[in-house]
């Protein structure tokens, strides 16, 4: 007999942003209760957008959420790299971005939320869930690009269906009570734009300086994996040369270099 949706559980995708978090918004006013509200995290994310994820922690528990579930790439691989920096700076090679790839979303990202909800869905001997994705109004055309069938997935854009644009998911904020949270990425995103680069660089030198770190030791060849034809982070430009080296510290501690210490928090919100 088949279920009707509404019985579906209802499994949020949060990524941190402006519209993960007015989608949630939208849902408490339509008394729309999640089941499961997961977070991936990379180790990467910026420090506003791990304090952010502390405020939407608390926010949850005040309106009768579940807590916000905090997954991470937990195979050997991503264990031993700890963070998808310290992958690329082992590897001596830039995020999959910038080839035109998406394996390090995959990886780090998608993949750690699928082994996390079939193991929820598995304790609770649930076979499908409604998966809520916030790609706003004004990105229909994302929401229509072919996806992995998954048939434990019934992929739902809950601010596509309230006709909700940019403007709308930070309204839905303002009305919350809550901070913008800004844009939700790793610090050292190929798809930054230069004002965000430069931003990183005045405001987080340290990690401006770890992101050029990698740069410059994946541009000499130094790792495992080469890379040809791109300039650097940007792809077509170089996040050195655009920003500068002198905006970071000249002499961070190797451990930093090396992943194993970073400004962003690690533990569970």
């Amino acid at each position: 007999m088949k279920v009707a949706t509404m019985t579906l559980p209802i499994v949020v995708s949060y990524g941190g942003g402006t519209n993960s978090t007015a989608m949630l918004i939208g849902m408490k006013e339509r008394s729309m209760r999640p089941d499961l509200i997961m977070f991936a995290d990379t180790g990467d994310e910026k420090p506003e957008t791990y304090e952010h994820l502390k405020t939407m922690q608390m926010w949850c528990v005040n309106n009768g959420f579940p807590p916000i579930t905090v997954v991470r790439n937990e195979l050997p691989q991503g264990i031993k790299d700890g963070t998808l920096y310290g992958e690329c700076f082992r590897l001596g090679t830039l995020p999959a971005k910038v080839f035109g790839r998406s394996s390090c979303s995959l990886k780090w990202k998608v993949e750690p939320q699928q082994r996390y909800l079939k193991k929820w869905m598995a304790e609770r001997d649930v076979t499908k869930v409604r998966n809520f994705v916030g790609f706003d109004f004004g990105e229909i055309h994302r929401s229509e690009k072919p996806i992995p069938e998954r048939p434990h997935l019934q992929v739902e854009y809950p601010l596509i269906e309230w006709k909700w644009a940019r403007d709308e998911c930070v309204a839905a904020i303002v009305r919350a009570g809550l901070k913008q949270p800004g844009k939700s990425a790793c610090w050292h995103c190929p798809s930054s734009r230069k004002p965000e680069v430069k931003w990183l660089a005045e405001t987080h030198p340290l990690l401006y300086w770890k992101a050029v770190q990698m740069e410059r030791r994946a541009l000499a060849g130094e790792g495992q994996a080469p890379v040809a034809n791109v300039k650097g982070l940007g792809r077509h430009w170089n996040w050195e040369t655009f920003a500068g080296s002198d905006a970071a510290s000249p002499e961070p501690c190797m451990s930093c270099i090396d992943g194993d210490e970073d400004e962003s928090p690690g533990g569970d919100y």
